[in-house]
């Protein structure tokens, strides 16, 4: 698809009930025709706790899990780029990229490249 910009994350929305809260995120993405994309990426949901709370409160809490979805998501799309750069051939980058992409080339392929989530990835022990 060639996507120019994966960091406009938002719109998130949040909403609450009696019964339970969440949250939704679409990434909005153009691509180098202008084209805008957007699509479903990443969604949580709460169920309420057996005390009753407002609904101002609960909205509060939808906000809360908005926020760290938030954060989770960038920092996902931040490694995605790195595999972007790996796979990228054609672009030049400023030299601290380019020289560290050129010693990966040297080294191993783009196809070897694969992202795994924090979950799966036991590299994240070391961070």
């Amino acid at each position: 698809m060639g996507l120019v910009d994966t960091t406009d994350i938002r719109p998130i929305y949040t909403t609450a009930s009696q019964l339970a809260y969440g949250m939704v995120s679409y990434p909005r993405m153009v691509d180098k025709s202008g084209n805008i994309h957007c699509t479903f990426v990443y969604g949580r949901a709460r169920l309420t706790p057996l005390k009753q709370q407002t609904i101002p409160r609960l909205e509060l809490c939808a906000a809360v899990l908005a926020a760290n979805a938030d954060k989770l998501i960038r920092k996902e799309l931040s490694s995605v780029l790195v595999l972007q750069y790996i796979s990228n051939t054609h672009r030049r980058f400023h030299t601290f990229v380019a020289n560290r992409i050129a010693a990966i080339h040297e080294l191993s392929n783009a196809y070897q490249w694969r992202h795994s989530g924090t979950d799966l990835n036991p590299a994240d022990d070391a961070t």
